[in-house]
């Protein structure tokens, strides 16, 4: 048996341990009954872009960007 596996991202998780038996169950599946009309499964992208990273100080990550790209110009300028 092996001691660890890949997760989404390859990092690798235990195999035994806190949550085991959790992470063996998979996914919840509601197939039937009203709970799955009222809650069909979300699409792996719509998914995904909840869990995305967003920019908790609007426009820093811009200015970051700017900044980098004047720095870039400046030092092929300079012959770096």
């Amino acid at each position: 048996m092996r001691d660890s596996i890949p997760n989404w991202d390859l990092r690798l998780i235990p195999v035994s341990g806190p949550y085991s038996r959790v992470r063996a169950r998979g996914c919840p599946a509601h197939t039937d009954g009203r709970f799955a009309l009222l809650h069909p499964q979300m699409e792996r992208g719509r998914r995904a872009k909840i869990f995305a990273p967003f920019d908790a100080l609007e426009g820093f990550s811009d200015r970051i960007r700017t900044r980098d790209d004047t720095l870039v110009r400046a030092m092929e300028k300079a012959g770096r």
